[in-house]
């Protein structure tokens, strides 16, 4: 027979003693596939005694804390006795479905199975398959500004003397892992134009992290995710492998797609989340799953009248995380092209308001343009193109975010009307947190890269 499964299992005291004794006797004979080797107590007193009682009538070590739900002694026992499930015997009232949300997501960050009579969640079954250091991209949303903190650490490995290649699995990506030498090409609206009349998704986001970045990247597709976060197909491991074997490349980031968090062992990761994620997001369901797995968690959009909100999120992750950094930012448009005393039709993906109270006078501001008009649909087809039917005639020059409806609607409409067209990017400006933006990217480097070392000689064996 195969090595068994260890397993702990999770009682309470709603329970009589002698009832938990009999569930336990009976698992250990109808799950012949594993070995019961501990048990947490949860809570709850009405039908138990003192707790030396319930460890000496039960046939496996009990364990229990004053913490409730005890997850951290959850976590201590699985590790002590080398758990690979968590089961779950106890019931309501002693936990809710919140509360056994907050254990299935700290027991599946640990890479553990967590399951009950009826549910089973996990493990994510990450792949160790990357042999250069790795560090993993994750948000909670779409729209989060995921996209411009990972093309902003690819950049920040690059002015510490590495080569980054990331990896993006999107929704419209290529149907074979698509390597692109971003140093080697030209950002322009022909270069686009090109590869959209190819039936490609030019706006991709590994296109715009190439071109915007001068660095490598692999784009990747994958469809689903479950609600812990895994794909249901993928070729982002397809994506790890190519990576492996471009010699250019030193350093790999993988992006995750909207809330999906990528099938691969990294040696670090960072979390997105926005001022616009909804907090029951970060503190309940799957969310403390993505927070207790990250090192670097970085609030965006982070402007002053969203202050409260910034305040309630970064109290959750350190509560939910207390060993992670957390980066409060906001967002900046940088044209990658002049647009002083340019008369500019602006579009974005960024929301109405923050276009108005904060984007476009930024842009005047520092950059000597004047912005006639703007559309904050570059993901709505229907409604942008109604936009740029407005606005542009008015303007010299169309400045857009490569994202979306960019190209194939937003770029080939400018150049039809004899419109020039400069891209624009999104740089992360710190605002608040334990440290700068830049510290805290390096930081994850040089702990990915010394973690790495370590997960090398696994790879090796």
């Amino acid at each position: 027979m195969p090595n068994k499964l260890r397993a702990i299992v999770l009682i309470d005291g709603e329970h009589y003693v002698s009832v938990l004794k009999g569930a336990i006797e009976w698992a250990m004979k109808n799950y012949p596939d594993r070995e019961f080797v501990a048990a947490v107590f949860l809570g709850g007193t009405e039908k138990i005694g003192s707790p030396e009682e319930v460890r000496k009538a039960l046939p496996i070590p009990v364990y229990f804390s004053s913490e409730f739900p005890p997850i951290e002694t959850i976590i201590k026992v699985a590790k002590e006795y080398g758990a690979d499930v968590v089961m779950d015997l106890s019931d309501e009232p002693i936990l809710d479905y919140e509360r056994r949300f907050m254990i299935a997501a700290a027991v599946l960050a640990e890479g553990l199975k967590y399951e009950g009579s009826d549910f089973s969640f996990g493990p994510l079954k990450l792949l160790n398959i990357s042999k250069k250091p790795a560090v993993k991209v994750m948000g909670l949303g779409k729209r989060v500004g995921k996209t411009a903190i990972s093309e902003y650490t690819a950049v920040t490995i690059k002015r510490m003397g590495h080569m980054p290649c990331v990896i993006k699995a999107g929704r419209g990506g290529p149907d074979e892992p698509r390597v692109v030498f971003g140093y080697e090409l030209e950002l322009t609206p022909q270069f686009l134009l090109s590869i959209a009349d190819r039936g490609e998704h030019a706006a991709s986001d590994y296109w715009e992290e190439a071109l915007v970045g001068k660095i490598v990247t692999i784009g990747a597709r994958r469809c689903g995710g479950g609600m812990a976060g895994k794909p249901f197909y993928t070729t982002e491991v397809d994506a790890v492998l190519k990576a492996n074997e471009l010699e250019v490349v030193d350093f790999i980031i993988i992006e995750g797609s909207g809330t999906t968090i990528p099938p691969i062992v990294t040696d670090a990761a960072e979390l997105v989340i926005s001022a616009y994620t909804p907090l029951e997001h970060v503190t309940k369901y799957f969310g403390p799953l993505r927070v207790r797995m990250s090192d670097l968690i970085v609030i965006t959009m982070a402007e002053e009248y969203n202050e409260d909100k910034v305040n309630e999120l970064e109290s959750a992750v350190r509560g939910i995380n207390p060993k992670a950094k957390v980066v409060k930012v906001v967002l900046r448009p940088e044209p990658l092209g002049d647009v002083k005393g340019k008369k500019v039709f602006l579009a974005m993906t960024a929301k109405k308001h923050d276009i108005e109270s904060t984007i476009i006078p930024y842009l005047e501001k520092n950059y000597g343009c004047k912005v006639v008009d703007y559309s904050p649909h570059l993901s709505n087809r229907p409604k942008l193109k109604e936009d740029l039917a407005r606005g542009l005639p008015k303007a010299d020059v169309l400045l857009t975010e490569i994202k979306a409806a960019a190209v194939d609607i937003a770029t080939r409409e400018a150049v039809r009307q004899g419109k020039e067209v400069i891209y624009l990017n999104n740089i992360p400006v710190t605002v608040g947190g334990d440290l700068s933006i830049d510290e805290a990217i390096k930081e994850v480097v040089n702990k990915a890269l010394d973690r790495f070392r370590v997960r090398s000689r696994d790879i090796s064996k």
